[in-house]
């Protein structure tokens, strides 16, 4: 799933308007004699033929509910290629030409397509929308860049709402940072993987002068080259950019999941009364920031401890897609997660026991908001040691020393070293 945060807040009255506003972008059948070849709107969740919205379909307690239905005609280019051929030696016999301009095998080829509409059904599909009305968040089942971006169209139409879909910068926005931290937010660069000379051992940003406003000044990137602090205007005018050049801090958080349960068995505390036992399991995908296409996929129990996957690192790709394994309060949950996007790709919760659908559809809409509670919170403890010193000075030297497959020195562990709490870690896990 992909999920959005509304932007702005829906009306307190909204049952009626918003079921006006639905029935008026209700999906509409395509035209069989028609020029569009797909057509999309809304349809009743889980029934893509009903178009007959009534409250009791649409409203689920605090949740709003509904089917984004996509038709598409889906002609195949072989049928086409077969009727062309017949088309057009008929056509030259008819005009005793020896070969057909252009435009008139196009306007053969348009005709061929017509004919075969008419004769094939288009193709139905559909995608679940999940919107918690209280909580402003809406749960969208697909990640397709497509379908997305004709979601989103049709929503803001419809609702006259905007949505923001989520990323690694917008995670890290509404993680309650404090301000010194998004500071450095908004200077973060990609982590280099290569061993830094003994003379760039020690952070600079502890080293670096206070400005007149009390702020220290931040190295950025893994040389340490300094860069001018964003502007008011820089901030304003570019939140796109931003959140499209800190996609790299998803594809490091996986990293710093995987390289901390090669160092430490305790567990992450993530509040007074939440600790929690994380692991990656099943599937890692790894990929270059170069080539996209260069990809290595490591599946078994345990993926993160096969060569391959420590190999691939070793090569410059990095962690794009894992499934990852919560424990809290001996509950398990799962996610898989795309992390240049921050979207969910595949999830499991615990078993909802109540017997009513109703009962039962809400007991797992609150499980799944605790499954995103603590990977928002477990993205949050890594911000907290990624946009600090603790970074420079502990967890890029054991990058690189366990990147090249050599022991962490023992001072840098030290520096890593959690609070001391009650441990449960790998030794918990069934």
């Amino acid at each position: 799933m992909t999920r959005f945060f509304v932007r702005g807040a829906p009306p307190s009255d909204l049952r009626k308007p918003f079921l006006a506003a639905i029935r008026l972008r209700a999906f509409q059948p395509l035209d069989l004699d028609g020029e569009a070849s797909e057509a999309s709107g809304w349809c009743v969740l889980d029934r893509p033929f009903d178009l007959e919205f009534e409250p009791d379909k649409v409203f689920e307690d605090r949740f709003l509910l509904l089917g984004f239905r996509i038709d598409r005609f889906r002609v195949p280019p072989a049928m086409v290629r077969a009727q062309m051929a017949d088309e057009e030696a008929r056509a030259l016999a008819r005009s005793g030409k020896n070969r057909l301009s252009r435009n008139e095998r196009l306007e053969l080829r348009d005709k061929i397509v017509r004919r075969l509409r008419k004769k094939l059904a288009p193709s139905t599909r559909t995608v679940d929308v999940v919107w918690d009305l209280d909580g402003g968040t809406v749960l969208f089942f697909s990640h397709s860049k497509r379908v997305l971006a004709d979601f989103c169209a049709l929503f803001e139409k419809t609702f006259r709402l905007e949505l923001d879909e989520d990323s690694p910068y917008r995670a890290a926005l509404r993680a309650n940072l404090p301000r010194a931290l998004l500071r450095e937010l908004e200077r973060v660069e990609p982590t280099s993987l290569r061993r830094k000379p003994a003379s760039d051992s020690k952070p600079k940003r502890a080293a670096a002068p206070e400005t007149a406003n009390g702020s220290r000044g931040a190295p950025n990137g893994a040389d340490g080259a300094r860069k001018a602090a964003p502007t008011e205007s820089d901030s304003e005018d570019d939140p796109l950019r931003r959140i499209e050049t800190t996609r790299f801090l998803g594809p490091e958080f996986l990293l710093w999941i995987w390289l901390r349960g090669e160092l430490s068995t305790a567990s992450i505390r993530l509040d007074r009364d939440t600790e929690l036992d994380v692991w990656l399991d099943q599937q890692l995908t790894l990929e270059s920031p170069i080539d996209k296409n260069e990809r290595v996929t490591v599946r078994g129990m345990a993926p993160a401890d096969a060569e391959e996957a420590r190999e691939a690192v070793r090569a410059g790709k990095l962690p794009v897609l894992a499934r990852i394994v919560f424990r809290s309060d001996e509950r398990d949950f799962l996610s898989g997660l795309v992390a240049p996007r921050f979207g969910i790709a595949g999830a499991k919760v615990p078993a909802v026991l109540k017997e009513d659908a109703g009962e039962a559809f809400i007991d797992r809409m609150a499980l799944c908001e605790e499954l995103f509670g603590l990977l928002d919170g477990l993205y949050r403890a890594f911000l907290l040691e990624r946009l600090s010193d603790t970074w420079t000075s502990g967890w890029e030297p054991a990058l690189a020393a366990w990147s090249a497959n050599e022991s962490v020195p023992a001072a840098i562990l030290q520096k890593l070293a959690p609070p001391k709490h009650k441990k449960r870690g790998r030794d918990a896990r069934p």
